[in-house]
């Protein structure tokens, strides 16, 4: 269906839900991020509202690990702080590769203001994956301003071979209907018809379901494919078995854990010790877990550790990860960096 999931992000105040507000056609559900929706060019776009505030950097990491591509919002009133930083670091150590960055309030701000931070955005993002993103000034109160944005998001690739892989719900919220849960999500990979067969993982919620009907968009169809956001039934499961970071699986098409051996490519500007014992957040879609490390071992840039999580999770190779300090104080760059299991 050439869907797309692109996450909006951007500092506290930077004006990203206002704009949010006025590109989306259809509001979705909405708990600490919010879903909208729009469609345009033949292409069905989810938008996800981040949270502006930098108390916990893991909400906003998970969802740049679901997304196919980001709107970057910045504002001549905050300008670059480290907020801004953090959030370039975390989305290049993900590996977003396709993106708007939109200089927001530009109606309330001078020429010279704008300029400056025009300038400041081309060296801050440098030697990151969104060095080659399009810059844009954003007056959020001229039609044609947004249907710029509109046509820029949907000419983002859709990356059709993810359809061929072993499909994938990551759900965010559960709720019960007419005798069955229904589970809501996105999906990043793969293909579902009705009645397609799955399981709910990780350990302890492991279940093989069935899938009995599939919604898009608040309409029913016969199948549903990478990209998607879906809301699929499924009998014999209760709302309170589906919570956030749980996923509807191919059978045999990912591993179940909670021990393991991993690496990390430390972000250049994150300095500090990455030693045994030490507890951190591995993030990779909705899955927030905590990890131990020990047998620690680093070269240059590049860690390999054992790791032991506090419970289990759920990967693929398709799967991005990151590692979080959110411990730190909020002055300290808390993404340690990309995340590989062994």
């Amino acid at each position: 269906m050439n869907s797309l999931t692109v996450s909006v992000i951007g500092p506290y105040r930077s004006g990203k839900s206002t704009l949010v507000n006025k590109l989306q056609q259809r509001k979705g559900a909405e708990e600490d991020v919010s879903f909208f929706f729009f469609k345009y060019g033949g292409k069905n776009v989810t938008l996800i509202d981040t949270p502006g505030d930098m108390d916990n950097p893991t909400t906003l990491a998970s969802v740049l690990t679901l997304s196919d591509a980001i709107i970057f919002c910045v504002s001549p009133e905050n300008g670059i702080n480290p907020q801004v930083g953090e959030q370039i670091i975390m989305a290049s150590s993900i590996g977003i590769k396709q993106g708007l960055i939109c200089i927001t309030k530009a109606d309330i701000s001078t020429t010279a203001d704008i300029e400056k931070l025009q300038n400041q955005l081309s060296a801050i993002i440098k030697g990151t994956s969104m060095e080659n993103f399009e810059v844009m000034v954003v007056d959020i109160n001229n039609d044609q301003s947004m249907a710029d944005i509109r046509a820029k998001v949907s000419g983002f690739s859709y990356e059709s071979e993810n359809i061929q892989k072993p499909f994938k719900i990551l759900i965010d919220h559960a709720f019960e209907s007419k005798g069955m849960s229904i589970a809501v999500g996105t999906m990043p990979t793969g293909k579902i018809g009705i009645h397609s067969e799955g399981v709910i993982a990780p350990t302890p919620f492991t279940k093989e379901i069935s899938i009995n009907s599939i919604q898009i968009n608040q309409e029913d169809v016969q199948s549903a494919e990478a990209g998607d956001r879906v809301g699929v039934a499924i009998k014999g499961v209760w709302p309170w078995d589906l919570p956030k970071g749980v996923e509807i699986r191919k059978s045999g098409s990912f591993k179940d854990i909670n021990e393991g051996e991993l690496t990390v490519d430390v972000s250049p500007l994150y300095k500090q010790e990455i030693k045994d014992d030490i507890k951190l957040n591995l993030i990779l879609n909705w899955q927030n877990l905590v990890v131990t490390l020990s047998n620690v071992k680093s070269e240059n840039n590049k860690v390999t550790a054992h790791f032991v999580a506090d419970k289990n999770f759920c990967f693929d190779e398709n799967d991005k990860m990151v590692l979080i300090n959110k411990d730190l104080p909020i002055r300290f760059l808390r993404v340690v960096g990309k995340t590989s299991i062994i």
